[in-house]
């Protein structure tokens, strides 16, 4: 995390905007003030709580730093619904982190002056960039690429990182609402079965469509209407599929085994952002075969 945090600080004293938000999870009110302490010194850092942003505050040019006290909520994160450029540097800042730095950091004695150790030794206050803690780089992505090697990968780091951490996640009312549907039987470990059946199987429950397509788009309050009919797109109508070791037992899904399938899903993929890149459909229609 050090690495991207210093980059990110960087570019901002340089007067640079960085092309991601940073987003601090902090376990209590009085981290802010470490946060406060160490943007002192940049002019161009703004820095508000999570449910603060809006629309307004997005489109200004400055670097952005939002924060959330020990969990927030998914529904926060809808105000970067389809923004196909947002990127968010997640960082979390718990307690034991400052106690870790308090405990091994300290200020280091004078060795040039013969009476240095006369003085006491003080600690030195925390700084973010000293800190032992955990990132996460969040960004929009396209749902179809969920079903991906490094789509899978990202999946399994955002259950990681916002759904079973014990610190600094998405609240379990938001996940259940937003996520689950407020389905009993729909649960972290039912999603993490989906995603090794979506893995050996090469099929997508239409549950775990839902799950990728809000993850990945930032648009947590999307139908499921509209997801069925984006995945539709690419691998037809949704059919009952089961894989009992799995956990998956007459629930709708995809089917995604057959190659040619897979080249029909790339070549849509690359027409549809054509033709976001407004290129004419004659154009698009001739490149990828794929007629709009």
């Amino acid at each position: 995390m050090n690495n991207l945090y210093n980059v990110w600080i960087e570019h901002a004293k340089n007067g640079y905007e960085n092309p991601s938000i940073l987003l601090f999870c902090l376990e209590d009110k009085s981290m802010i003030k470490i946060i406060e302490n160490e943007m002192n010194d940049i002019s161009n850092v703004v820095l508000l709580p999570l449910t603060k942003i809006t629309k307004e505050i997005l489109n200004q040019r400055y670097n952005l730093i939002v924060y959330s006290i020990k969990e927030f909520s998914l529904g926060h994160l809808q105000i970067f619904a389809n923004d196909e450029d947002i990127q968010i540097l997640f960082t979390k800042i718990l307690s034991r982190d400052i106690n870790y730095h308090n405990k091994n950091h300290i200020q280091l004695q004078d060795l040039n002056n013969p009476r240095s150790h006369e003085k006491p030794i003080k600690r030195v206050s925390p700084s973010i960039s000293h800190l032992k803690v955990d990132s996460f780089i969040y960004n929009y992505q396209d749902p179809i690429d969920g079903i991906s090697t490094e789509g899978i990968k990202f999946l399994k780091q955002f259950i990681a990182n916002f759904i079973t951490n014990n610190s600094c996640t998405a609240s379990k009312k938001s996940i259940q609402i937003f996520l689950y549907r407020n389905i009993k039987n729909i649960s972290n470990e039912t999603m993490l079965n989906d995603i090794e059946f979506l893995h050996h199987r090469t099929t997508l429950t239409s549950r775990l469509a839902i799950f990728i397509y809000k993850i990945f788009t930032f648009d947590y309050n999307a139908s499921d209407k509209t997801i069925g009919l984006y995945f539709s797109k690419y691998y037809g109508r949704s059919r009952v599929v089961n894989g009992k070791s799995f956990g998956v037992e007459n629930v709708k899904g995809y089917i995604i085994k057959d190659i040619n399938f897979q080249e029909q899903q790339i070549r849509n993929d690359i027409a549809n952002r054509l033709h976001k890149l407004r290129v004419s459909n004659d154009i698009i229609a001739q490149a990828t075969g794929v007629q709009y």
